[in-house]
């Protein structure tokens, strides 16, 4: 597949999304607020950042992206919500009542549309809007909860040309970080993968959904030896899964052993990066056992 994607990620983990675009593109060029990228010492990693002002907004952004997709393979923006908050400032200075929201749309779906069309992947994160009811000409029209961006057209509009709109949702049985992505179809939540490739819940790692989806996602060359690692630590765990009663922790501690010559920030990413892997094989692997169970 050589298309390039444009995404969206959107929920109520701020770390989490922000994580999760560093540790699936660590070579991305991100654009974001001042302090947006402070979680990534998590990982013992620093991205490239462009910040962001408030007096900057949507126009700034379009151009950017639009100039760096030459340089970057992927671009990330980060917490569009809070620069879209800045953007409307900006066009209410610029105009009166509806017409600032004219302005705000325009200026939003140029940006969308540069995300779109750029030769490079261009993922988004959000803040969520739950679920809402807005009276519209005496009739209630009705909201899916979805990114948050003012407006009642806004936060529909946006992802709807995106390959790939996830919800990150808080799940307590979920293995190593309590947040997963949402993806499946949901009534009351705008959702999407067009992907076609992960289970209705993900970990939170877009590099593993994306090279199940047969992209190419390279990493940085400081980073380029966590690869053989990933696939070897991802094989053993899928053969641990034929053992009848599967360790996983000691697969695990094995791998960590033979990396700690390595920070061990970078080794828990190893480690993370193999189990998603493994996860993703699995659903792929049971896809028609498990659709057929579902009848």
């Amino acid at each position: 597949m050589t298309r390039d994607i444009f995404g969206i990620t959107y929920g109520r983990s701020k770390s989490g999304k922000t994580l999760a675009c560093v540790r699936a593109f660590p070579g991305a060029l991100f654009l974001a607020p001042p302090g947006a990228l402070l979680s990534a010492k998590w990982l013992d990693w620093e991205p490239q950042v462009v910040t962001v002002r408030r007096t900057q907004g949507f126009q700034y952004l379009a151009q950017t992206v639009r100039k760096a997709a030459s340089k970057f393979d992927t671009i990330v923006i980060d917490d569009l919500s809070l620069i879209a908050d800045a953007e409307l400032e900006l066009c209410k200075k610029a105009a009166s009542g509806f017409a600032a929201f004219d302005l705000f749309n325009r200026r939003m779906y140029d940006l969308r549309d540069a995300c779109r069309e750029v030769d490079a992947h261009v993922f988004m994160t959000c803040h969520e809007q739950a679920p809402r009811e807005v009276k519209k000409d005496n009739y209630n029209r009705y909201i899916p909860g979805a990114p948050l961006v003012p407006g009642w057209q806004a936060p529909e509009k946006l992802p709807a040309m995106a390959d790939f709109v996830a919800r990150v949702v808080y799940d307590d049985e979920a293995a190593g970080w309590p947040f997963v992505y949402e993806t499946g179809p949901d009534q009351n939540y705008v959702t999407g993968d067009r992907l076609a490739i992960l289970p209705s819940r993900f970990p939170l790692n877009l590099r593993e959904a994306m090279l199940g989806a047969g992209i190419d996602v390279p990493r940085p060359e400081p980073l380029a030896w966590m690869e053989e690692h990933v696939e070897s630590v991802a094989h053993e765990l899928q053969e641990e899964f034929l053992e009848s009663k599967p360790n996983l922790k000691a697969v695990l501690l094995r791998a960590s052993m033979k990396l700690a010559d390595h920070s061990p920030r970078h080794v828990r990413w190893v480690l993370a990066d193999a189990m998603d892997r493994m996860v993703l094989r699995r659903h792929t692997h049971n896809m028609l056992t498990d659709f057929i169970g579902n009848y």
